[in-house]
């Protein structure tokens, strides 16, 4: 599987969200949305899994949801570096994304979560 491949993409995404706990800064611990992504064929990042009582889940994202843009930023400008950033912050903080379902964009505001070994 190229490294450049979309499915090696989704799943380097995918492991960044759910199996790392570093980066949250300022001495607090790291916190995430917990679910599993990957790129949207169509732009933005397909929920893959969204793990029942995971602050994903409890925000109401569900999956085949497509996240379009993280405060306020739209995720066709983000590298992967800059996604992960973003959607990761200190445990109790929130991130407000973009969710496109059914037509709809509505806006969603997680809860950040600390990510469990």
């Amino acid at each position: 599987m190229s490294p450049k491949s979309p499915k090696a993409a989704a799943l380097a995404l995918g492991l960044a969200f759910l199996a790392s706990c570093g980066g949250a800064g300022r001495g607090q611990p790291a916190g995430g949305i917990h679910a599993k992504l990957g790129y949207s064929e169509g732009g933005g990042l397909r929920v893959v899994e969204a793990p029942a009582g995971g602050a994903a889940d409890l925000a109401g994202i569900r999956t085949n949801d497509v996240i379009i843009a993280i405060n306020g930023v739209s995720v066709r400008e983000l590298d992967y570096e800059e996604i992960v950033e973003r959607l990761r912050g200190p445990v109790g903080s929130t991130v407000q994304l973009e969710v496109f379902r059914a037509g709809e964009v509505n806006t969603v505001v997680v809860m950040r979560q600390a990510y469990s070994r």
